[in-house]
C-alpha cells in the first residue's frame, strides 16, 4: 500500500511536470527567435534564413482573416481573425524589423490598421505600389555576411497586375541589420521593380513605368540613367511640385529661372526630376516622345500636355533656351 500511494504521488509530479513544460514550449514557440537576437556571433546563418522565413511565412499566409468589412477606399477588407496574430505581428514588428521595411511588407501582403483593429485587402486587388511579393516557401541564400549586416537573397513571385513583359519570378534582397539595441532586424527589402527603400519613388513609379507596356530592361536603364551620380552612388529620384497634376519649375517658359527665384527649386531637385523639369520647357509646345518612355509615359499623364505634330525647336523663345542651359548646366553636376 505504501509503495503505491508513493506510485500514485510520483505519476501526478510526472505530470504536472510534463504540463508545466508543454506551457513552456508554446511560450517559447511563439518568440523561439528572441534568444538569438543577441549579436552577430549568436545569429548563425541558418538562423538568419529561418527568422526571415517564418517572418514572411506568418505574413503571407499565417494570418487568419474572418469578418469582412469595407476597407478604407470601398475595397473589400478583413479583420484578422484571432487577436493572438495582431500580437505576433507587433511582436516582429518591435522586435525584428524596423519601421521602413515593416512599412513595405505589410504594403507586400495587404496588412493595414483599420478603425484599431488589422486585417488584410482581399488579394484579387492590387497592393499600390508593390508589384512582386516574397516567396515565402522559396530558396533563401545567404549573399554575403559582414559584422553588422546579412543580406539574404530570395524569391519574388509576379503580381497580376503587371503585364506580360514582366518575369513571373524574380529575386531580391533582404537586408538584416544589426541595430544600436543589439537586435537584428530587417531593415531593406531591394527587388529589382520594388527599388523603394533606395530611390524613394513610392507610387510615382507609375508616372514614368508603364507596367503594361514597359518590361524589365527598360526598368534597369531607367535606374541606370537617373538612379546614380557621377561617382556611382545611388541616388533619391523623388519628385517635387506643388500639386500632383503640376510642372515642376511653374515659370521657365515666362521668365528667367533667376528672376523668379526658382534656382533654390531647381538645386534640391532630384537628378530625375531636373531631367523632366528640362524636357517640360519642350514638353509645353507640344514636343513628341518615343512611345512608352519615360517622358512619354509622364508628361501623357499630365492634363495640360497635348502632343503637336508641328513641333519645332524654333517654337522656343529666347528666354526658354536660357533656361535650358541653366537646367542642363544643373543636370550635369550630378
Amino acid at each position: 500500500m505504501k509503495y503505491k500511494k508513493l506510485y500514485i504521488v510520483f505519476i501526478i509530479l510526472l505530470i504536472l511536470c510534463l504540463s508545466c513544460g508543454c506551457r513552456t514550449n508554446l511560450h517559447a514557440k511563439g518568440e523561439r527567435f528572441i534568444d538569438y537576437n543577441d549579436g552577430v556571433e549568436t545569429l548563425s546563418n541558418e538562423e538568419a534564413i529561418n527568422l526571415v522565413k517564418e517572418i514572411t511565412a506568418f505574413m503571407d499566409t499565417g494570418i487568419e482573416t474572418g469578418e469582412d468589412v469595407e476597407g478604407l477606399n470601398g475595397e473589400n477588407f478583413a479583420y484578422f481573425k484571432n487577436k493572438e496574430d495582431e500580437n505576433t505581428l507587433e511582436i516582429y514588428h518591435r522586435n525584428y524589423i524596423k519601421d521602413s521595411a515593416y512599412e513595405y511588407l505589410t504594403g507586400m501582403y495587404k496588412i493595414t490598421g483599420f478603425r484599431e483593429r488589422m486585417g488584410k485587402a482581399k488579394k484579387n486587388l492590387n497592393s499600390g505600389y508593390i508589384r512582386y511579393k516574397l516567396n515565402s516557401t522559396g530558396d533563401f541564400y545567404i549573399l554575403s555576411r559582414e559584422d553588422n549586416e546579412i543580406c539574404i537573397e530570395a524569391i519574388f513571385n509576379k503580381d497580376s497586375s503587371l503585364g506580360e513583359g514582366m518575369p513571373d519570378t524574380d529575386k531580391g534582397q533582404i537586408f538584416l541589420t544589426l541595430c544600436d539595441d543589439n537586435k537584428w532586424r530587417i531593415s531593406k527589402i531591394s527587388q529589382w521593380y520594388d527599388d523603394l527603400v533606395f530611390y524613394e519613388l513610392e507610387e510615382y513609379i507609375d508616372e514614368f513605368f508603364d507596367t503594361q507596356n514597359n518590361v524589365k530592361e527598360d526598368y534597369e536603364a531607367f535606374i541606370k540613367e537617373y538612379g546614380y551620380d557621377k561617382n556611382g552612388n545611388r541616388i533619391g529620384m523623388q519628385m517635387l511640385r506643388y500639386l500632383p497634376k503640376d510642372e515642376i519649375l511653374i515659370n521657365s517658359g515666362s521668365g528667367s529661372l533667376e528672376e523668379f527665384g526658382n534656382m533654390y527649386i531647381l538645386r534640391i531637385l532630384s537628378k530625375l526630376a531636373t531631367h523632366l523639369a528640362y524636357e517640360e520647357i519642350y514638353a509645353r509646345h507640344g514636343k513628341i516622345y518615343p512611345k512608352y518612355s519615360i517622358e512619354y509615359n509622364y508628361f501623357n499623364g499630365l492634363d495640360w500636355y497635348k502632343e503637336n505634330k508641328e513641333f519645332s525647336e524654333n517654337d522656343l523663345s529666347d528666354i526658354e533656351r536660357h533656361n535650358l542651359e541653366i537646367i542642363k548646366a544643373h543636370l550635369e553636376e550630378f
